[in-house]
């Protein structure tokens, strides 16, 4: 199993990814949904990271848990577990199979960025925005689809999961970069003050967009940060949701020195 997984599912009662606002848990107290969870997290708890077949126990885990509760924790696991394993044709089919996810209100706001991110997957050609500091603008365009494959990580500094893939995108930085490789930071949902003391803080030299704010998670259907995205030279997406070893795994690849 994918280690990024085992990290997500434990934190998932607290907080599945760095996202903007929480997952509501309507007619459930914190409580009454993390008793209702426990179940699922033991389960998931007792499988081998080794077991290659892992990753699908877990999603059939989640679906099953999700058919047994149509009910705020149903809802929470779709919204936090489910929305990262599941390809998003599949998800939505689901959701629109069960009036409980359909008529949710934070499913129905989570389904049109589900369609963005199926309008920016693989293989899609890059959505330009720009973030605007100090009387600056800057745009992706200033760096994507200009002949070199760019790693873009959407970030927060006070994102935990986001500070523990610096050290891997640090590495793929300082072993790639060149006249074919760059990496660039957006820092979303982020004062811009906070942003330059975490790359301090980190060792972060690479470029960054600063004060991104909604722009580039709204271009890219972006629910939760860390979110990374490689770039082709012409600017096409090569991959997404990359983390872990998955970072280095891919720009070797693109690169052909995989």
């Amino acid at each position: 199993m994918k280690k990024m997984l085992m990290m997500m599912v434990a934190v998932l009662i607290v907080l599945c990814s760095c996202q903007q606002g929480s997952v509501p848990a309507a007619k459930m107290t914190n409580e009454e949904l993390e008793k209702a969870l426990a179940p699922l997290f033991e389960k998931i708890g007792a499988l081998k990271e080794d077991d290659p077949e892992a990753e699908s126990k877990m999603l059939s885990l989640a679906k099953e848990f999700v058919e047994q509760n149509e009910n705020a924790a149903g809802v929470y696991v779709v919204r936090a577990l489910l929305s990262q394993l599941m390809p998003k044709e599949e998800l939505m089919e689901l959701v629109e199979s069960k009036d409980f996810l359909k008529n949710d209100s934070t499913i129905m706001e989570a389904k049109e960025s589900w369609k963005v991110q199926l309008a920016t997957d693989k293989g899609a050609m890059f959505k330009d925005f720009e973030a605007e500091y100090n009387g600056k603008i800057t745009k992706l365009s200033e760096y994507v689809g200009k002949g070199k494959y760019v790693l873009v990580d959407f970030w927060a500094s006070w994102c935990g999961p986001c500070r523990m893939e610096i050290p891997n995108i640090i590495d793929v930085y300082n072993k790639y970069k060149g006249d074919q490789f760059e990496v660039l930071g957006v820092a979303t949902w982020d004062d811009p003050d906070d942003t330059q003391k975490a790359m301090k803080e980190l060792g972060i030299d690479y470029p960054q967009m600063l004060n991104a704010q909604k722009a580039g998670s709204e271009a890219y259907g972006i629910e939760g940060i860390p979110e990374i995205i490689l770039f082709a030279p012409d600017g096409t997406i090569v991959a997404r949701g990359l983390r872990g070893e998955g970072i280095e795994k891919a720009v070797k690849e693109a690169l052909g020195k995989g």
